[in-house]
Parts: structure tokens; sequence; C-alpha cells
């Protein structure tokens, strides 16, 4: 355990380069020829985590999507277990992810809001998932949105990932000014490096200005790193699904060892862009056409894994980072039944699709109600690997009691609100503090003012305060957070 923990400290403190054994001094992944079947992975299971970006509750087939078609997600749904009760521990994009990758509430991984381009980002002494494998024979990689830093010392290749490819922020964005150019770099839209250097110059005098960068029309014009430089200005968003799982599929081939893929697609996070194969094919418009494609993709992605026979000793979790954003209208996706979405403690917001298959551990065609949050990932994954959880200090609990049916530990999950515990889901109960529903650009912004209590199991929609009707179970609510936020 010691030397783990040395491992990892070393880790934080000498950068990593992009010129090593896996990626090569060009920045591109050296394909191995053929694939080791050592002990060492025959022995731990291979781990993907696909997540999302602003997919709603009802956006896959298998959720009540009606104008959507995700039939490779939904026959992945059959092959495992499909949570019906599944949250994220905040409903906004970077403390979600932070969340996930730490096992740690925000209020604990000091990750609590949105990063934009040139931020530190989340600590650097904060110890990743990738961190935590890696001392037990694990090659690591993160493909697509980051979102916890832009810098040297926050992106993934300094936070535990042996690979990294993708935009590090949200695609609406803009380039930062402190991001290094890789020797080769493929511009876009009639982009030179003077040019992309004068979009930097203006970032930087702009400075927290960021109306200024929008009416300059920077806005969504944003860099594709490998590893910790730039490689393409501004980014082809209308192939960035197909890319990041096929750089997903390189990976995978290039492992001898169990191998760690963080995949991160950055649809349906507005601006949309669906590539030629997949525009305007969806009943459910442009939304639906980049959902679409990435079910597309995951399929593909689940062959490659079928036909080099890794399947089975791979955990495969699907989910997304918060609920829809509906200020975009057409351009959003769905959580119906529940109310609102992005950026408040409403169900809406904070209750998403979640998907594990594993066919040597997890039994086909379940389905469970089950409270689980993101948080109980990380755990779930290091008692799969062998490794013990307890000198991280992680918020979640072990999910592989459900695997096979078996009972689990008492579901319960945290909301958060900035670094507070803003409220909690317990059995059919919802409770929100006052003044901490994020209610933010969406929902009833009249609901921060008073605590609210809703019982999920009559009122799946939350519009039934009962407060005043049941002060017994707000008190003893009241006592599950106090214990948790000290």
């Amino acid at each position: 355990m010691l030397k783990d923990i040395i491992n990892i400290t070393i880790k934080k403190l000498i950068p990593l380069t992009i010129c090593g054994a896996l990626i090569s001094c060009s920045n591109s992944i050296e394909l191995a020829k053929t694939k080791s079947t050592s002990s060492n992975q025959a022995e731990k299971p291979n781990i993907i985590v696909v997540f999302t970006d602003d997919q709603g509750y009802a956006d896959l087939s298998s959720y009540g999507a009606d104008k959507i078609k995700t039939p490779n997600l939904d026959k992945f749904a059959q092959t495992g277990l499909r949570f019906t009760d599944f949250y994220v521990a905040s409903s906004v994009c970077s403390a979600s992810r932070a969340a996930l990758l730490t096992g740690k509430l925000p209020k604990n991984n000091g990750v609590t809001g949105v990063y934009f381009p040139d931020a530190m980002g989340m600590k650097p002494e904060q110890i990743t998932l990738a961190e935590m494998l890696k001392p037990a024979g694990y090659r690591t990689a993160a493909i697509g949105k980051w979102h916890l830093g832009d810098l040297k010392t926050t992106l993934p290749t300094a936070q535990g990932f042996d690979y990294y490819y993708g935009i590090p922020y949200s695609n609406d964005m803009y380039i930062g000014y402190k991001h290094e150019f890789a020797e080769q770099v493929k511009f876009n839209q009639g982009y030179s490096l003077e040019k992309a250097r004068a979009d930097q110059a203006f970032v930087q005098q702009a400075g927290k200005k960021r109306n200024l960068i929008r009416q300059k029309g920077l806005r969504d014009l944003v860099p594709i790193f490998e590893g910790d430089k730039i490689v393409e200005y501004p980014a082809e968003q209308s192939t960035l699904t197909k890319r990041y799982f096929e750089k997903a599929i390189e990976f995978i081939d290039s492992s001898s060892e169990p191998f760690f893929v963080y995949l991160t697609p950055a649809m349906p996070h507005v601006p949309l862009f669906a590539s030629e194969e997949f525009r305007g094919k969806s009943a459910g418009g442009l939304y639906g056409d980049t959902v679409e494609e990435i079910d597309h993709y995951f399929g593909k992605l689940i062959h490659h894994l079928k036909q080099t026979k890794q399947l089975d000793n791979t955990l495969i979790v699907f989910s997304s980072d918060n609920g829809p954003w509906l200020g975009y209208g057409s351009h959003a996706g769905s959580a119906k039944p529940f109310s609102y979405g992005k950026f408040t403690n409403y169900e809406g917001g904070i209750r998403v699709p979640g998907i594990m298959s594993m066919p040597s551990k997890i039994k086909a065609n379940q389905v469970t109600g089950h409270i689980t949050s993101t948080i109980d990932l990380a755990p779930t994954i290091l008692q799969l690997a062998g490794i013990d959880s307890a000198q991280y200090q992680l918020d979640g609990t072990s999910l592989v009691p459900l695997f096979d049916l078996k009972q689990a530990n008492q579901p319960i999950v945290f909301l958060s609100y900035q670094d507070e515990i803003a409220g909690v889901r317990y059995q059919n109960w919802k409770y929100i503090k006052k003044g901490m529903n994020n209610v933010g650009k969406s929902g009833r912004v009249e609901d921060n003012a008073t605590d609210l209590l809703f019982d999920l199991s009559q009122d799946p929609t939350e519009s039934t305060n009962l407060i005043e009707k049941y002060p017994y179970i707000k008190h003893r609510l009241d006592v599950l957070i106090d214990e948790k936020q000290n």
C-alpha cells in the first residue's frame, strides 16, 4: 500500500511527456500487431467508461425515447445491468466529472462548478481513478472531453493517464492563450499558426470578458489536444464522435496490459455536430442525429471487443454527465418523466442513464431501482481490479454485490451545491435544503426560498412539496446530511 501511494506521489511531481513508450514523439499511438494474453491481463478486468455530455435520462430507447433510436445501447443494456435510479454528483460538467474520477463528492475533491480555458482546474493532489489503477499494471487513456483543467499540470497526462486525445473542455468554448502547439498541427477553416496565435492573443487581452470573445467569433472554435499540446485547430467537430471511438479502439489494440479507457464524447452538448452519414437521419432532429451516431460507434466498439475476445473480461459503463440543457429547445434532450434539467438538483438535472455490462461477472437482462451514483464507480472498479479502496477515502460504495443479484449496501445519494451537501435521495424520499437547488438557468427560482421534500414514488415530477406534512422525515434526512457534511 505504501509503495502504491509513493508511486502516485512521484507521478504528481514529475511531469509526463508525450514522447514515451505509449505515445510517439509525433503524438500517435503505435499499434501492436498482436494482442498479448498474459496472465496479468486474464486476472484483471479491462475497464471502459463512456460518459456523454448533457444527454437526458430519456434520450435512449431503453429509457423511453420515442424519436431517437439506439439499438446498440439497447442491446448492450440487455447484456447486463440497467439502472433506473442512477445519479451524478453534480448537475454541471466539471463537478460531475471530477466526482466520477475521484470517487468523491464535490465538497471533498474541490471541484464545485465549471472551468473555462486557461483554468488551473482540479488540484493536482486529487487522485484520479487512473492513478489508482496504474500501480496495479493498467494502461490508461482519456479520450474526448476532459474539463478538469487545460494547463499542463491538470491535463489528463498529469493526472495518471498515459494517453490523451480530445478537447480539454466543452465544445462551445474557445482556445486558451496558454496552450502550446505540437510540431505537426492540422489547421482548418483557413487557419495558420499565425492566425491561431492571434486568436490566443485576443483571448489573453479579453480576459474574463467572454462576451468579447463571443463577439469576435471565437466561441465554438476549440482545439484538439494529443498529449499536452494542440494537434488540430479549430476542431472539425462533425467527425469528433467517430474519431473518439476510433482512438479508443486503437488504444485498446496497442495494450498488452489491462486497460482503463475513459471515453467522453463531445455530443450531445451544444453546438451539435453530426457526420454526413448521420446528419438528417433521426426523427429526433439534429440532437437525435448526434445520439444515434454515438450509438452506432458504441456498437462498433462492442463488436471489436467481441471479435478480439476481450468483451467477457471488460467492464463497460455508459452514462451522462448531467441532464439536458433545456434552454436550447430542439437542440436539447429530454429527462421525461422528470422535471427540469441541467443546473438544477431536480431529478431532470441529476438522474441520468446508467448501464453496466461485463458478461463474465454481471448477469444479463437485469433492471434495478437500486439508488446509485457515479461516485460508486471508483470503489466498484477498484474491487474488480483487486485494489484496496480504503486508502483513498472514497465517498461511494461498491456495486459488485448487485452483479449477481445480491443485496448491496444501503442505497443513498447525496446532492451537492458548491462545497456543501445540498440534499439527499434516500429510499423514496428526495430532500433539497433551502437555497441549494442550483436553479441557475432553469427551474423554479422560488423553490430556493424553502426546504423541499418529495415522495418520488408518488410524485416523480417533484410537483408537491411535503416539507410541512412530514417534519420528522426532514429531521431524519438532516441528520444524514450533517453526518456526511462533517
